[in-house]
């Protein structure tokens, strides 16, 4: 499959709201984190995009009251993918495309994973 379009009903966690930080230092993903990650597989249906590397775009449409910075987004929606087996690495995606609309009825996240051709690559 050269690319698959996810719709997931839901706005991925800022990074702040992902991961938390212990005083010992160690690190652990929130509840929030973890419902959207398995939202992403559940949504996903098994299906991969098979490729070496990966153009990925996500439109985030915020809901009523709902804010972000687009850039704390990525991190939950690329583990998500990768947990969920869409893609094999967070690393091989080449380009990271990003919007942020209001849709104040219904927020969600559209998610295109596309495989880069081999001469497409940087």
């Amino acid at each position: 499959m050269d690319a698959l379009t996810i719709t997931v009903p839901l706005v991925p966690p800022s990074v702040n709201h992902y991961v938390r930080h212990t005083r010992t230092g160690r690190h652990y993903v929130t509840r929030e984190g973890k419902a959207y990650k398995r939202a992403v597989a559940l949504f996903a249906r098994g299906k991969c995009v098979r490729a070496k590397r990966y153009e990925l775009e996500a439109v985030i449409y915020l809901g009523y009251g709902q804010r972000g910075d687009g850039d704390n987004f990525w991190k939950v929606v690329a583990d998500g993918l990768v947990e969920a087996g869409v893609i094999h690495s967070d690393a091989a995606v080449s380009d990271w495309i990003l919007r942020k609309r209001r849709d104040r009825n219904n927020p969600r996240t559209e998610i295109t994973v596309r495989g880069i051709l081999r001469g497409n690559r940087p």
